[in-house]
């Protein structure tokens, strides 16, 4: 059975949703909302760090010996750099998955304001914006922000 919000006039007719109830979920999608835009921001500094660990190790493996086919530290600093190559694209490709479901947490929140507050414009539309022009990118860099992960098709 639906309650009416104490905040409507007594002989208003019983909304569908409760206005409370409306708002607190509005309330929890924010919450999430923020989470999850912390946990892309942390991603993207560890990715940072990692980018630079990669290279300060492959540098000075480079340089540790001459720089020759026959010397080891040269095909380890290669490695390093594949490895930490693969690894950036799997952190993109995780902060493209919190990207998606930050879209959709957007999109449930502006159609709950529409719903709750009848407000037809959007309270949330930066990573549904963002998203759209990583899409718009052609050419070769756009086909190297596909393959990296930094964005998806």
């Amino acid at each position: 059975m639906l309650t009416q919000d104490p905040a409507d006039p007594p002989n208003a007719p019983a909304p569908r949703t409760p206005r409370r109830q409306l708002d607190n979920e509005i309330a929890a999608l924010f919450e999430e909302y923020r989470t999850l835009r912390e946990e892309a921001t942390q991603r993207v500094a560890a990715r940072m760090q990692m980018i630079g660990f990669a290279g300060i190790i492959s540098a000075l493996l480079a340089v540790s010996n001459k720089i020759t086919l026959n010397a080891p530290t040269v095909y380890v600093a290669i490695h390093v750099l594949v490895l930490a190559v693969l690894w950036l694209r799997g952190t993109n490709l995780a902060i493209q998955r919190i990207g998606r479901h930050l879209r959709g947490v957007e999109a449930r929140i502006n159609q709950l304001a529409a719903q709750a507050w009848h407000s037809p414009s959007d309270l949330l539309t930066w990573e549904t914006s963002i998203q759209l022009g990583r899409q718009r990118v052609s050419g070769l860099p756009g086909w190297a922000g596909r393959l990296g992960g930094w964005h998806a098709s």
